[in-house]
């Protein structure tokens, strides 16, 4: 029916960064895009920005490090936009008069993990491949690019056709950024055990755009680093997800090291127990790993070789019982979607669902310089408090409203 209303809300801005870029004074910072779930994939958004609207404009909101935007206040896209567009009314520097725009990035993206709408606009599961001149041969490899569009700490990348096969065709998180100059695989918390083992030459990154957003939960994950202690701590390469309780098996070639976890009938066919979430890339079990082989990861000398990897497949009940409140599946500090909590966070559901994603904003079309998008903004005081803005939301369907 003409006009139906699928889905409504509110949402808050969010910058993960949470530090703000202009110390000791107040400033607006761009947000972090976010996605928000649609039923039947919407015809029509429109997000007002309930913050901002009642605030006079400015024209120094921070985007990519320079305090050079504009803070937008109302968004809407239409199905036949192209993805990351949208059209933007925004206020004047210090004032509250609407001048409006059309976001060229950073607007609106339809989000379907499935790959079936990426003809209609849909953001793709994986990037177009961009080239790479070097990797350093490091614990967490620096790679220079002249490209680092779309990339921002906490994207998921995969490196192709580098020097560094060890390295090539694993899922990385993005733990730095040098704006079109270079980007750090992983974060401090989960480096490789052992570096790469030469230096990479020219190749090839993709973005994995829905690598958290997998159709199905629990997920095995690519293990970069395993402690040698009591409670052993686990390393993955992207998010794991996982809860205090769940069960999991590791897949360790022997080139690695620790084989000892593997599952085998001289070990009685050992599985683990995660006992704590460090946070996203880091969990501890309940095995005491002091006295095996220590952990590395595979280097580019000892290739061809599997890639260590941790399943999880059950859980753990007792340890389950004694950690309750701490099972909520999440990324982030989000719950992930349809996960179940408690006893059942260990239950095999599938995650996917259609969407929108609302970016940080980007280059406008007739402005020529940036404007904050429909995730929103954060704001910081003099004395570097964040608040975030509030935001409504409106996605609808039409009768003639495809293409």
């Amino acid at each position: 029916m003409e006009g139906t209303i699928l889905g409504q809300g509110i949402i808050t801005s969010s910058y993960a960064a949470a530090v703000n870029p202009n110390p000791g004074n107040a400033t607006i910072q761009s947000a972090d895009a976010q996605i928000i779930a649609i039923p039947s994939n919407a015809d029509w958004v429109s997000v007002r920005n309930y913050t901002k609207s009642g605030a006079a404009g400015s024209s120094a909101v921070y985007f990519q490090g320079t305090a050079n935007a504009f803070a937008g206040v109302e968004y809407f896209w239409q199905r036949g936009m192209a993805a990351g567009t949208g059209v933007v009314r925004y206020y004047g520097n210090g004032a509250q008069v609407v001048s409006g725009d059309t976001l060229n990035a950073g607007g609106f993206t339809l989000y379907d993990p499935s790959g079936q709408s990426v003809g209609a606009g849909a953001q793709p599961n994986l990037g177009n491949p961009v080239a790479t001149t070097a990797s350093t041969n490091a614990t967490r490899p620096v790679v220079s690019t002249a490209s680092t569009a779309g990339i921002s700490v906490g994207t998921i990348v995969r490196m192709s056709s580098t020097a560094q096969t060890d390295v090539n065709g694993v899922d990385f998180v993005v733990g730095a950024v040098t704006l079109n100059t270079s980007f750090t695989l992983m974060t401090a918390s989960n480096a490789l055990a052992t570096a790469p083992g030469a230096i990479g030459g020219a190749g090839f990154y993709r973005i994995v755009y829905n690598g958290n957003s997998q159709l199905f939960y629990p997920r095995r994950r690519v293990i970069t680093n395993i402690t040698q202690a009591v409670n052993a701590q686990v390393s993955t390469s992207i998010a794991h997800g996982l809860t205090p309780g769940q069960a999991v098996r590791f897949n360790i070639p022997d080139v690695s090291g620790m084989i000892q976890l593997n599952t085998t009938p001289a070990n009685n066919y050992l599985s683990a127990a995660v006992v704590t979430v460090v946070d996203d890339y880091n969990f501890t079990i309940n095995v005491d790993t002091t006295a095996f082989t220590a952990f590395t990861f595979p280097t580019i000398a000892q290739q061809p070789s599997s890639y260590p990897i941790v399943v999880p497949f059950g859980e753990n009940t007792a340890v389950s019982l004694s950690s309750n409140t701490a099972q909520v599946p999440s990324i982030g500090g989000q719950q992930i979607f349809n996960t179940n909590v408690g006893i059942l966070a260990d239950s095999t559901v599938n995650t996917a669902y259609l969407g929108m994603i609302l970016g940080g904003g980007g280059v406008a079309t007739a402005l020529t310089t940036p404007v904050s998008g429909p995730a929103g903004t954060v704001n910081f005081s003099a004395g570097n408090a964040m608040t975030v803005d509030t935001l409504y939301w409106l996605a609808g369907k039409s009768t003639y409203g495809g293409l």
